[in-house]
C-alpha cells in the first residue's frame, strides 16, 4: 500500500465504481490451515493492531474457507473441546489420572506443532529478509519486524498457560518442549527489540 498511497483504480471494473481502492498484497496470513489449529485448539491473540491486521486478512480468503474456519471456532469453543481434552475443572476424577495427563500431554504437543511452523516462518523472515533490508512493510502491508512475531509469541504464551495450569507432570516429551519455548520466547523479545531499536521502531513483543 506504500507504493500507492492514494489506492489503484481497477478501470472497467463495475464493482469497485472506478473509485482508488487500496488492498494488501500476498501474505501467508491468507492461508487457512494455520488458522484452522488456532481456532480449533481457541489459541487467542492479544488485543494488539497487529491482530486487527490479522483479522482483516480473513476478509481475503474463499467465503467457503471463512465460513468453516468460523464454524470450527465455533464448534471447538460450544462443545467444549478444550475442557474436555485439559479436565481442569471440578469433574476431573482421579481413576482418570492417566488419560487425563496423556490428553493433556497431546494438547500441548499439538499448540507446539503450530509454534514449530511459527518460529520457522519467523526464522526465515529475520535471516533472508530483516538482515537485508531496513524496508519497514512486509508483502501484506504488515509490519515487518513485529507481525510474525505477534502470532509466535501467542501460541507459546498459550502453551506456557496451559502447561502451568494443568501444574506439568506431562513427562520428559513435555517438559523439554516446554523448556525449549522459555528459551525461545526470550530469544524472541531480545531479536525483536534489536531490530526494533535498529529501525526506530517501538517494539510489541
Amino acid at each position: 500500500e506504500s507504493m500507492f498511497p492514494r489506492g489503484v483504480v481497477y478501470e472497467g471494473v463495475a464493482e469497485l465504481g472506478d473509485k482508488p481502492v487500496s488492498f494488501r498484497g500476498e501474505s501467508g496470513a491468507n492461508d487457512s490451515m494455520v488458522p484452522l489449529v488456532d481456532n480449533l485448539m481457541g489459541i487467542p491473540m492479544p488485543e494488539t493492531p497487529l491482530t486487527e491486521i490479522l483479522k482483516d486478512f480473513r476478509s481475503y480468503r474463499p467465503g467457503e474457507h471463512r465460513g468453516f474456519l468460523e464454524w470450527v471456532k465455533r464448534a471447538g469453543e460450544g462443545g467444549g473441546l478444550k475442557g474436555w481434552a485439559l479436565q481442569l475443572g471440578a469433574g476431573a476424577r482421579e481413576e482418570d489420572g492417566e488419560g487425563v495427563r496423556e490428553s493433556r500431554a497431546l494438547w500441548i504437543k499439538v499448540l507446539d506443532q503450530v509454534r514449530d511452523f511459527r518460529w520457522r516462518h519467523w526464522c526465515f523472515a529475520r535471516e533472508y529478509i530483516l538482515k537485508r533490508t531496513s524496508h519497514p512493510t512486509a508483502t501484506g502491508g504488515s509490519p515487518i519486524v513485529t507481525w510474525l512475531p505477534n502470532q509466535l509469541a501467542a501460541v507459546m504464551d498459550e502453551m506456557v498457560r496451559v502447561y502451568e495450569a494443568v501444574g506439568g507432570g506431562l513427562g520428559e516429551d513435555v517438559e523439554g518442549i516446554m523448556d525449549l519455548v522459555g528459551r525461545q520466547r526470550e530469544m524472541l523479545r531480545k531479536e525483536v527489540r534489536k531490530f526494533c531499536e535498529e529501525r526506530g521502531v517501538e517494539a510489541d513483543v
